[in-house]
Parts: C-alpha cells; sequence; structure tokens
C-alpha cells in the first residue's frame, strides 16, 4: 500500500492506556503526514478540559517551523478517550483545526459504559507500581473480546506496558467524570465514526453524522482499519477546498474525495495511487 497524500496534518491521539504505537495502521496509509504526540504529565486534579488546554499550547507555539504554527491546515482527532481530549484540546490548537475526526468516542459523559467505570475502579485501587503489570493482561482481555490479530493484539500489550501508570489513573478517573462536551459557536465540524455494537462507548444518537461502521466493536482502527484511514482521508479533503491549487491538475488522485484510493484491504480493481 502506497502512502496517501494529505494536504495538511492530522494528528490523532490515542485511548486510555495506550500509546502511538497503536496507529500503525494509520501511518502505514498517511506516513509522516500522521502525527501522533505522546501524552504530557497531568498535573494534581487537573481536568481533562484544563489538560487539553496545556497540551494544545504546548504543541502549537507561534510560527514554529513545520509544527502546527506554519499555516498549514491542521486536522485533529482522537480514539475513545483520545476523542474527549481531542474535542477540548481543538479550542485552543493554534491553528484552530478545519475539523475534528472522532474514533469510536463520545461527546456526552452518559456514553461511557460500565466497562470504563470498572476502569477507573481500577485505576483508584492498583498501586501506581502495579499498573503496568495489571493494564497489559486487562488489555489482552479486551484484544480477545474485539479479535484481534497476533500483531495488533501484541501492539496493544506493548502499549500498556510503556504507559505511564500515573497518568493511566489519571485518564481513568476523568474519564467517568468527564461532563461532556458541548461545541461553542465558530467550533469546527465534528465527523465520527462508530460501532453500533461498541461496547466500552455507547454508539451515539443517530443524528445522521456519524458514519456507522458494521460487524466491528470498539477498537475501530485497528480492527476496520481500511474503513477509518478512509474516513480520515475524505473528511481531510473535505475541508481542504485549496488542495485542487495545493495539487494542480487532476493526475495525483489525492487531490479530491471522489478518486478512489488504495487501502489496505480495498476491493480487486481499486485504481491505483
Amino acid at each position: 500500500m502506497r502512502e496517501l497524500t494529505l494536504p495538511g496534518r492530522l494528528i490523532l491521539i490515542p485511548g486510555l492506556g495506550s500509546t502511538a504505537a497503536v496507529f500503525d495502521r494509520q501511518r502505514k496509509a498517511f506516513g509522516d503526514r500522521l502525527e501522533t504526540p505522546d501524552f504530557i504529565a497531568h498535573e494534581p486534579n487537573e481536568s481533562i478540559s484544563a489538560y487539553a488546554e496545556r497540551w494544545a499550547r504546548r504543541l502549537s507555539p507561534p510560527g514554529t517551523q513545520g509544527g502546527p504554527g506554519d499555516g498549514r491546515p491542521v486536522f485533529l482527532g482522537g480514539v475513545s478517550f483520545g476523542g474527549m481530549i481531542a474535542q477540548e484540546m481543538a479550542m485552543h490548537l493554534t491553528p484552530r483545526p478545519r475539523a475534528v475526526l472522532l474514533i469510536s468516542s463520545t461527546s456526552t459523559a452518559d456514553s461511557v459504559s460500565n466497562v470504563m467505570q470498572l476502569a477507573e475502579v481500577l485505576g483508584r485501587f492498583v498501586p501506581a507500581g502495579s499498573v503496568n503489570k495489571t493494564l497489559p493482561l486487562m488489555k489482552l482481555a479486551f484484544a480477545m473480546r474485539e479479535g484481534l490479530d497476533d500483531d495488533d493484539k501484541n501492539r496493544l500489550m506493548q502499549a500498556a506496558r510503556e504507559v505511564d501508570p500515573a497518568m493511566t489513573k489519571w485518564a481513568a478517573s476523568c474519564s467517568v467524570g468527564w461532563p461532556g462536551f458541548t461545541p461553542p459557536a465558530g467550533y469546527p465540524p465534528i465527523h465520527r465514526i462508530h460501532s453500533r455494537r461498541d461496547w466500552v462507548i455507547r454508539p451515539p444518537a443517530d443524528d445522521g453524522g456519524t458514519q456507522w461502521v458494521d460487524g466491528a466493536n470498539h477498537l475501530l482502527h485497528m480492527t476496520q482499519a481500511t474503513t477509518v484511514n478512509r474516513f480520515l482521508f475524505e473528511k481531510v479533503l473535505a475541508h481542504c477546498p485549496e488542495a485542487d491549487v495545493a495539487f494542480p491538475g487532476i493526475e495525483d488522485p489525492h487531490t479530491t474525495v471522489e478518486r478512489r484510493v488504495v487501502l489496505e484491504g480495498a476491493p480487486a480493481g481499486t485504481p491505483l495511487v
């Protein structure tokens, strides 16, 4: 599979107890146009909103060449807990993202299932020194429930071994105490991709703005990478009207959303890019 040229920068935030390693299939599709920054350390009793604002300011120093301040269009997204952070962060990132892309995430507190409630209990009572021993076992059960292949299963468990245990405990607590997010006036468009069978973040109300994925559960970016990558690619292009200027002519099939692209598992006969 060849990399897909995006006319901008795509920033994705992983979920609770995960690292950028879980975006391996997105990295294969988008190459260095995809950015997966490491979580920063939280502060005592910090809310998701305050954390997201502080992280956004660190990610967008004015005028940094190659960074969010260099003027290129930015797109921000996240998986599950990472999507909660992304929604809060979008208000403070410079330049403001063209769109916010949510994968198996939510804007409402009542979508958080009992699975997340259990994570919060474990996060509260499991000592920090034991988190990196307990979390991989939880992720193994999670991977088996999701039907991950061996590569993705190992990637998920390895990420669980490498995460900051204090950060994991804080995130688990915040995820169930988060009040939800209501976009203010002038907020970027929010696009969602979700499974109706998601057992971690309950499916959002069917408002016509969600792309539904059949035959999947929570970890769409791993189990349904083809569909998720196409969703990300097309939403980015839909909010980049200058793409035809940046890539003049139509010889480059990346320039318009109508052009079909090769993604992992694309049907036979899909035009090559």
